[in-house]
C-alpha cells in the first residue's frame, strides 16, 4: 500500500495551501465559546492526518514556534516536499512522517487539535473508522478534532455529474487523459440534456463549477470512484462509538446564513439545545454539499446558544468600512457599511457606527470587547447601561450574521506600518515562487501582480520607504533589461505607490505583529 506507484497522490500532487477553517486560533475560540478550556496556542500540540506537502501545517508552525506539529501522509513525494519546505524555513517544531493512517498509534502522544481535511470522504471505510479511532485515542481531554467531508443531501447533486464522468472514464487510467475525458464528457452530456429538466439543470450547474476546479482537484475529488458523501447523523453515530460528540461546525456562528425567509422560520422552531436536529434540518433545507465538523470528547458539557454576554471574553475583528450612498438612497442618521465578504449593512445606532469604524481602522488587528464598547460609547457621546446593552445587542446580531470575527487570543498581526515594515516570513518565502501566500490569519491570499510579490519579498525589516522604492525600481530595471518582464510591467514606481503597496500588504494581514 505504501508503494509510490500505487499512490494516486504521488502520481498527481494535490494542491497544498492553508485552510483557514482549520486554524487552531479559530478552533480554540469556537471550543471556548462552547464552554471548553482548550490549550493556549503558544504550547499546543497539533496533528494533521493527510497533511500533503505541508501547505496547511507549515504556516501554523512558523507562527507558533513554541507549539508542536506533526503531519502524516501516505504520499512519499508529498512528505519529501513538506520536509524540504520546513527545512528551508528552519522550522524545528514540526515533524512530517511518511505513514499510513492505519499505522498511527498511541506513541505519537496526545494532541490539542487533530485536523483531517479532504480525506474522510475519499478513503475506504476501514480508514474512516481508524480516523475516528485516532480522535478517540489521541485527542487531549479538552481537545478539538476537525473533520471535513462531502455531505448529503447536496452530495446527491454532485453525484449526478460524477456518474457521467466515472462512466465515460471507466477504461482510462492515465491521470491527465482521465481528466480531459471527464471534462469533455460532462460538457457533451450537459449541453445535450434537457435544460428545463431538473437533471439537465443539475448537470449544467456542476459543469460550471467544475470549469473552475484545478485538474488535480477534479482528479482526486470527483474521479475517485470510492468517494462518498455522508449525513451528519452518520458521522456522529460513528463518532459516538469512539467516545466523541458534536461540538460545532467550523463555519460557526453563521450556520444558518444560507437559509432565507420561511427556512429561517422553520429553523427557529428547533431549539439550540438539539444541535443534530437543527443542523440536519438545515442541510435538508439548503442542500449542503460539504461539512467541516468539530468533535470533542463525549464527557464535555457543551454550552449551546448565543447570549447578550457571549462576546465579552473575546477580541473582536471585522474587515469593514463605511461606503458612500447615492443621494436618493440616504436616510437621516443612517450610515452604510461594507464588510470584506461583500455584505452591506445600514446602521442607525450611533455607538454601533463608532464601533464599526474602530474595527475597520484596526483591521486586520482586533480590539478587546470591553475596550471596543467603552471607546464606541465615548466616541458617540452615548452613556449608561442601556446604551451599552443596545450596542452589545447590535454586535451580537452582526456576529450571528458571520460578519464579525472573535478571537480568544489577539491575532499576531500588525495594522500599523512601521518605519521598516516586516512582512510574514512565510509569505515572503512563498512569494518568491507563487502568487498565493498565507496571511497571518491563516488564509490563502493572492498577490495580484509581480510588483506586489517582489514588494512583499523586500519587506524583511531592513528597508525603509526610500530603500524599498530604490530596490523595487532596481528590480524593474533588471527585469526589463533581461527581456523576461511580463507584459504591462511599468518602468518605475513612485514613492506614493510604495506607500499604497504598504497599506495593501497591511490590509491583507501580511505584516508581522
Amino acid at each position: 500500500m505504501n508503494d509510490v506507484a500505487s499512490n494516486p497522490y504521488d502520481a498527481v500532487a494535490y494542491p497544498g495551501h492553508a485552510f483557514s477553517q482549520t486554524f487552531p486560533d479559530k478552533l480554540g475560540t469556537i471550543a471556548h465559546f462552547h464552554g471548553m478550556d482548550p490549550a493556549p496556542l503558544a504550547r499546543m500540540r497539533v496533528l494533521e492526518l493527510g497533511c500533503g506537502s505541508g501547505g496547511n501545517l507549515i504556516p501554523m508552525a512558523f507562527q507558533y514556534p513554541g507549539a508542536q506539529f506533526v503531519g502524516i501522509d501516505l504520499s512519499l513525494s508529498a512528505i519529501a516536499l513538506a520536509r524540504r519546505n520546513a527545512g528551508e524555513l528552519s522550522l524545528a517544531n514540526i515533524v512530517f512522517e511518511h505513514r499510513d493512517i492505519m499505522n498511527v498509534a498511541a506513541e505519537l502522544g496526545r494532541f490539542d487539535y487533530i485536523i483531517v481535511h479532504g480525506v474522510y470522504s475519499w478513503v475506504p471505510s476501514q480508514v474512516r473508522d481508524k480516523i475516528l479511532a485516532i480522535f478517540g485515542e489521541l485527542l487531549a481531554p479538552q481537545g478539538v478534532a476537525y473533520v471535513s467531508y462531502n455531505a448529503q443531501p447536496g452530495g446527491h447533486l454532485r453525484d449526478i455529474a460524477r456518474d457521467v464522468m466515472l462512466f465515460q472514464t471507466r477504461d482510462v487510467s492515465d491521470p491527465q487523459e482521465r481528466v480531459r475525458v471527464a471534462r469533455a464528457s460532462l460538457k457533451r452530456f450537459a449541453e445535450a440534456s434537457d435544460p428545463d429538466s431538473f437533471y439537465g439543470a443539475a448537470l449544467r450547474l456542476r459543469l460550471q463549477q467544475i470549469d473552475e476546479l484545478p485538474d488535480a482537484v477534479l482528479y482526486h475529488d470527483d474521479l475517485n470512484p470510492d468517494a462518498r458523501a455522508f449525513t451528519l447523523r452518520e458521522i456522529l453515530a460513528d463518532a459516538a462509538r469512539h467516545g466523541l460528540k458534536f461540538l460545532a461546525e467550523a463555519s460557526f456562528p453563521n450556520q444558518l446564513g444560507a437559509a432565507r425567509g420561511p427556512a429561517q422560520q422553520l429553523l427557529a422552531t428547533i431549539t439550540a439545545e438539539d444541535p443534530l436536529e437543527r443542523e440536519q434540518s438545515l442541510d435538508l433545507l439548503i442542500g449542503r454539499p460539504f461539512r467541516e465538523t468539530l468533535l470533542c470528547r463525549d464527557n464535555i458539557v457543551v454550552r449551546r446558544g448565543i447570549t447578550a454576554a457571549s462576546l465579552a471574553p473575546y477580541h473582536l475583528a471585522a474587515d469593514v468600512r463605511p461606503v458612500e450612498v447615492a443621494e436618493e438612497e440616504r436616510r437621516p442618521g443612517v450610515d452604510r457599511f461594507q464588510f470584506g465578504a461583500g455584505a452591506r449593512l445600514s446602521i442607525d445606532l450611533a455607538s454601533c457606527k463608532a464601533a464599526l469604524r474602530a474595527l475597520g481602522a484596526a483591521w486586520p488587528g482586533s480590539i478587546p470587547h470591553a475596550e471596543l464598547v467603552a471607546d464606541a460609547l465615548r466616541e458617540s457621546g452615548a452613556a449608561g447601561e442601556r446604551e451599552a446593552a443596545r450596542l452589545n445587542d447590535a454586535l451580537v446580531a452582526i456576529f450571528r450574521a458571520g460578519l464579525l470575527d472573535i478571537h480568544r487570543e489577539a491575532p499576531r498581526v500588525a495594522n500599523v506600518i512601521s518605519e521598516r515594515p516586516v512582512a510574514s516570513a512565510v509569505a515572503r518565502w512563498q512569494a518568491e515562487t507563487s502568487a498565493y501566500v498565507t496571511d497571518l490569519r491563516h488564509r490563502s491570499v493572492e498577490l495580484d501582480s509581480l510588483i506586489v510579490r517582489k514588494f512583499v519579498c523586500l519587506m524583511d525589516g531592513t528597508r525603509d520607504t526610500a530603500t524599498l522604492l530604490e530596490d523595487l525600481n532596481r528590480f524593474l530595471a533588471e527585469a526589463k533589461a533581461s527581456g523576461r518582464a511580463p507584459p504591462g510591467l511599468p518602468e518605475r514606481v513612485t514613492e506614493q505607490e510604495v506607500l499604497m503597496h504598504s497599506q495593501d500588504v497591511a490590509r491583507l494581514a501580511l505584516l508581522s505583529g
